[in-house]
């Protein structure tokens, strides 16, 4: 699976917010249903409220999931970048659609 195959209803190529979004899921959750699924929880639990935030350093990037937005941030990065902030609710729907193909898959259907 690559940043290519990372789509979800609402995805725009070539969208900035939305490459992050692919690379974030197809570099740091990979093909891993047990981190597809953590991702997919403490997403519920922030928008819930059960949590104020929750943060996942990865392999690539660092994620910070807030109420309205996650912030995600390049690990690697030689210069200071920014940071960008991307709607929550956008931020669900790709993990939700990424964990969702990861069991598809690893069911074999």
């Amino acid at each position: 699976m690559n940043q290519n195959n990372c789509n979800w209803p609402g995805r725009i190529p070539d969208d900035p917010a939305h490459d992050l979004i692919a690379a974030y899921l197809t570099l740091d959750i990979q093909k891993s249903p047990a981190w597809a699924d953590e991702l997919a929880q403490k997403i519920d639990e922030v928008q819930s409220g059960k949590l104020a935030s929750w943060e996942r350093t990865g392999n690539a990037y660092c994620l910070c999931v807030y109420p309205q937005h996650v912030e995600i941030e390049t690990n690697y990065a030689e210069e200071p970048v920014d940071i960008m902030r991307i709607p929550l609710t956008t931020f669900a729907e790709a993990a939700r659609a990424w964990q969702a193909m990861i069991h598809q898959r690893s069911s074999g259907d």
